[in-house]
This record gives C-alpha cells, structure tokens and sequence, in this order.
C-alpha cells in the first residue's frame, strides 16, 4: 500500500481559496447557492443535497475538483463521478448538474435511494425549499 500524499500548508491554503472561488462562481454567475467548507477530511463545496465537490489538488496551474453525480433516471448502478481541471469549467458543469437534479422532487430521489439517506437527517419541515446542503 502506497503512503497518501501528505497535503502541505501551502497545498491546503491553495485548495481552500479554489473551493471559495467556485463557491463564488455558483453564486455569482448561476444563482446557486453554494458553501464551501474546511473539513479534516478535505476541502468541499456543497452544491445541493447528493452534489459535494471536493478539491482534490491545487497548483499553480491548475486543480482537480471531482464531484458524484446522483443517478436521476434510476438506470446506474452508481453515481457518476466526473471533474474538473478549473473552478470556471467545475462552476459551469456544477450548475448544469445542479438544475437537473433540482428537476427531481428531493423526496422522490430520497425514496428511490439515488441520493443517500443521510441527507435526510439534515432536511426540516420548512415552508422554504432549501438549495444548498449543509455538511
């Protein structure tokens, strides 16, 4: 088994400003709203319930952001996991992922177990529809 990388001060200061940055991008240039969060388990951008993006590497020239697109139509046999090399083109993919998912009641994606349960827990009988998942 091969040691993890070992993220250096500088790496994670890097990944965080990329994760405000697309946060910034959702909000400012598609209307989403997106949080970013500074986890011990890594740097994250919550999108929408079963839409996390996480920074996975950052350098000077570019950054890997990847993200699990839930299963919508109910026909893999897992989420789809795809990424980005830039927080423009993730901000672009992101909010097309976003509006198809949000073209799906949350409680008929809950029930059919295409996004995970656990996100239920974070759900509260509200007259306003929440967008962006807390972590």
């Amino acid at each position: 088994m091969t040691p993890r990388h070992a993220v250096t001060p500088d790496e994670h200061k890097q990944a965080v400003f990329a994760a405000t940055h697309l946060s910034h991008l959702l909000v400012t240039r598609h209307n989403i709203p997106a949080t970013a969060h500074d986890l011990p388990s890594g740097v994250v951008v919550s999108v929408f319930y079963g839409l996390v993006a996480h920074v996975a590497h950052v350098t000077h020239v570019d950054a890997v952001i990847w993200w699990a697109v839930p299963d919508m139509t109910g026909t893999r046999r897992r989420p789809l996991t795809t990424y980005a090399h830039t927080t423009e083109i993730a901000a672009d993919r992101l909010a097309e992922h976003y509006h198809q998912l949000r073209s799906v009641p949350l409680a008929d994606m809950l029930a059919s177990r295409r996004i995970t349960y656990i996100a239920a827990a974070l759900l509260e009988e509200t007259e306003v529809r929440r967008a962006a998942a807390p972590i």
